[in-house]
C-alpha cells in the first residue's frame, strides 16, 4: 500500500482522530501516519517570518507548514509516491482499488501531483474520455486528498525553503506549476470529500458550523457547485484545454 499521512491538529480535534482511526480501515487503509507537528503553537516567531507573509491566518500557517513538514519528510525519506490526507477526509468505498488504478495510469512519470478530492469540483461531461481517470488542469483544488511523488515534494520544499510565501497551500500548489515545472491532474472519478465541507465537522480554516443546518446549506450549496456549474461553467472547461505537459 502507498505510504499515507494524516494533516493533523494534535489538541482539540479528537473527533477527527477518531473518525480516521475508525474510518479508513474500514476503506481498506491500516497503515498510516499523522503529522503532529505543526501546531498553531509550533509557530514560533522565527518559522513565521522565514515562511509566510502577514497576510496569512495563524490556521492557514499551520495548514501549510504541516503539510510542509510531509513533504520534508518525503524528501528525507526518499518516499517515491505519498497519499496525503487531512484528517476530515471521507474516502470512497473501494477507495483502495480505486487508487491503485490511478497510481497505474500515472506509471512512469514524475514531477506530478494528483488531486483525489471532489471539492465542489469535478472534470466536466465535455472532457471526460472512456477508460481515463487522469486529466491534466492547469490548477489545484483543495488539499483534502492528495497523490503525488518525490520529484515535486523536493520541489515544494526547495521553494519554501527559499521563499516567504502569502498563499494558503492550495493555492500554493496552483500558482507554482508554471514556475517549478510539475503537473497536476484531477480525478474523475474523485476519491475523497472533506467532513468540513459535508457539515459533519466545523473548519477553523474556513469559519463553516457543524451540524444538521450546516448539513443541509452545504447539501444545496455544493451540490449546485458540483454537479452543476462544473459542467455548465466556460472558465472550468478552460481549465483542462491546452494545457502543457511538464
Amino acid at each position: 500500500m502507498i505510504k499515507t499521512f494524516i494533516i493533523h491538529v494534535s489538541k482539540g480535534y479528537e473527533d477527527r482522530r477518531q473518525h480516521i482511526d475508525s474510518h479508513l480501515p474500514e476503506r481498506g487503509i491500516t497503515d498510516y501516519e499523522y503529522m503532529l507537528r505543526g501546531d498553531i503553537d509550533d509557530l514560533t516567531p522565527d518559522i513565521r517570518n522565514n515562511f509566510f507573509s502577514d497576510r496569512l491566518s495563524l490556521p492557514e500557517m499551520s495548514c501549510l507548514y504541516k503539510h510542509y513538514l510531509v513533504m520534508k519528510k518525503v524528501v528525507e525519506e526518499q518516499i517515491p509516491q505519498v497519499l496525503v490526507l487531512e484528517d476530515d477526509a471521507l474516502l470512497v468505498e473501494g477507495f483502495v482499488e480505486k487508487l491503485e488504478k490511478f497510481r497505474e495510469e500515472i506509471k512512469g512519470e514524475s514531477r506530478y501531483l494528483i488531486n483525489i478530492e471532489e471539492a465542489s469540483n469535478l472534470v466536466p461531461l465535455s472532457i471526460r474520455k472512456p477508460n481515463q481517470s487522469l486529466y491534466l488542469c492547469k490548477t489545484n483544488k483543495l488539499t483534502g486528498g492528495l497523490v503525488y511523488d518525490l520529484e515535486f515534494a523536493e520541489k515544494m520544499v526547495e521553494l519554501l525553503d527559499s521563499t516567504v510565501t502569502d498563499a494558503p497551500i492550495d493555492g500554493l500548489i496552483g500558482n507554482e506549476r508554471q514556475t517549478l515545472h510539475y503537473n497536476i491532474y484531477w480525478t474523475h472519478p474523485p476519491l475523497v470529500r472533506q467532513g468540513s465541507k459535508t457539515g459533519i465537522f466545523a473548519s477553523e480554516l474556513s469559519g463553516r458550523s457543524s451540524g444538521l443546518y450546516a448539513t443541509v446549506r452545504s447539501w444545496f450549496k455544493e451540490g449546485y457547485r458540483t454537479h452543476v456549474r462544473s459542467h455548465l461553467s466556460k472558465k472550468q472547461k478552460a481549465l483542462f484545454e491546452n494545457v502543457t505537459k511538464y
